[in-house]
């Protein structure tokens, strides 16, 4: 249940950040097929949400070093742009995991040549693939020759940071690979076909339950400390309550227990203060 909670704080916190741009009773649109039509640069995806001028996409685990996201995003804001004839649109890229939100002004006349060239490139034959940190979103992870060549360029001097920093960018694309074999080997077993030393493992899944329904079934019955000994709170959550009435800091701040912060490693934020303009 904790585990539960400190989810649902997330995603708490990605929609306060959207309210904060677009207000509570903005109409909204949520995982949107967005199509751009035509034989050679056609394409289509589906945005988390979008509004108006706004597009938002949430994204888990680190933050992405500057361009970040924004040739997604891009992909996404170009066709609403041509066809409700709009300059410019908001991309938004919500870290769920970090609580950061990075956001920027995507033109009609950047975001043209940057999707067409990716577009271009991804379908010129005479262009080879290059592993990347994107290489775990794409269909071709098993067959890659940029992933199925990593044996070759492993020599790396890892007290030079130059190529420290090239070999980490190599383990991505081959833990991409790593994570695409193990999916290819869950659906064989899943379809009932024998794979020799391996079989699946049923886990349970986490179980949840509202604490207003469980209180008025249990609480009279237990007991009010008992039941509370049960529980956790949503402390992002409680503290936007308090501060819709109260101007002052929460009472319990000094009550507030926080476990040993961990260390990740993630992509450095490189010129993060020039993309975001004020809102």
């Amino acid at each position: 249940m904790e585990n539960t909670t400190i989810e649902q704080a997330l995603v708490d916190w990605a929609i306060d950040e959207v309210a904060e741009v677009i207000g509570d009773d903005a109409d909204v649109t949520v995982e949107p097929k967005i199509e751009r039509e035509g034989e050679k640069f056609g394409y289509f995806g589906f945005a988390d949400l979008v509004c108006g001028e706004h597009v938002f996409d949430l994204k888990s685990g680190g933050i992405l070093s500057m361009p970040g996201y924004k040739a997604q995003l891009a992909g996404y804001a170009l066709p609403i742009m041509e066809r409700e004839f709009r300059d410019f649109m908001w991309g938004h890229e919500l870290y769920v995991d970090a609580r950061y939100h990075r956001y920027y002004k995507i033109t009609l006349e950047e975001a043209k040549p940057l999707v067409e060239g990716i577009i271009q490139k991804h379908t010129d034959p005479n262009t080879d693939p290059v592993s990347c940190t994107y290489c775990k979103w794409c269909r071709h992870t098993l067959t890659c020759s940029a992933l199925l060549d990593f044996d070759k360029d492993m020599k790396y001097d890892l007290n030079k940071p130059e190529e420290l920093a090239a070999a980490l960018l190599k383990t991505k694309g081959i833990k991409a690979w790593c994570d695409a074999v193990e999916k290819a080997a869950k659906e064989h077993l899943g379809d009932g076909k024998p794979l020799e030393g391996w079989r699946l493992q049923t886990r349970k899944g986490r179980e949840s339950l509202d604490a207003t329904e469980a209180w008025r079934k249990l609480g009279q019955r237990i007991g009010t400390d008992r039941f509370f000994s049960a529980c956790t709170l949503n402390l992002n959550k409680l503290r936007k309550v308090w501060e819709k009435d109260y101007t002052e800091e929460l009472p319990v701040e000094n009550l507030i227990t926080r476990a040993k912060d961990s260390i990740a490693l993630v992509e450095s934020k490189e010129n993060e203060s020039e993309s975001n303009e004020p809102k």
